[in-house]
């Protein structure tokens, strides 16, 4: 049995989902709300010792950070979205890390300023806005023209770079972040949207966060 534990506005949490999804897993889904402080017991700890979401357990293994959760469950399923070729799986590794340490950084900044610290009471950082904004000029054409060559961002071939990918783009709406001057990506995202495995978890993820954010204000 999978239990994976977290909560559906995390897109590192959402990505596992995907990934689940994807190879048709079935498994629990643990609601964890760091907010409540319920990443902090003892109990999920001894899955995750950072704290941080998501956490797994499959058969008394546990596992977190969501990407080596998703490499491992690929490769326990001997799934294609992993692959098998030396170069292409170094290939695909290079852009997860660049969707990882790069994308993902910038719009965390744009989140956090723009969603997360007016909703806490915290103050926002201008500098640190602006930052996450100007990278994101940089690394969305970087990725605009790797999807101009395949219709995935590896190869022709969906693989976990593409779930990565995805799920960091979720949170572009809500954070007022266009990527419509992009068209390959833009492409790309609708096409993946549209597939079972993300419609299982929700049709919109601005929408399904907005609704989140208005019921805790009600």
């Amino acid at each position: 049995m999978i239990k994976l534990y977290g909560m559906g506005v995390s897109y590192n949490v959402e990505k596992v989902r995907y990934c689940l999804n994807y190879l048709n897993l079935e498994y629990d889904w643990v609601q964890t709300n760091p907010l409540q402080g319920e990443n902090q017991n003892a109990e999920y700890l001894a899955i995750c010792p950072t704290g941080k979401i998501p956490g797994i357990e499959i058969d008394g293994f546990r596992l977190f950070e969501s990407n080596a959760i998703n490499r491992y469950l690929a490769r326990k399923e001997r799934s294609s979205i992993y692959p098998q070729d030396n170069k292409s799986l170094a290939t695909m590794e290079a852009w997860m890390d660049y969707v990882s340490i790069h994308v993902a950084q910038a719009i965390n900044r744009v989140m956090f300023n723009r969603v997360m610290a007016p909703m806490v009471g915290e103050k926002v950082d201008q500098e640190s806005l602006r930052v996450g904004l100007s990278f994101l000029d940089k690394y969305f054409p970087v990725l605009e023209k790797q999807l101009s060559k395949n219709n995935f961002l590896v190869s022709n071939e969906f693989t976990l770079a593409d779930i990565n990918l995805l799920a960091v783009l979720d949170p572009c709406e809500l954070i007022q972040v266009s990527v419509a001057q992009y068209p390959n990506i833009a492409k790309w995202r609708r096409g993946l949207k549209n597939q079972a495995f993300y419609q299982k978890c929700y049709k919109d993820y601005t929408q399904f966060v907005q609704e989140i954010m208005a019921a805790k204000a009600a």
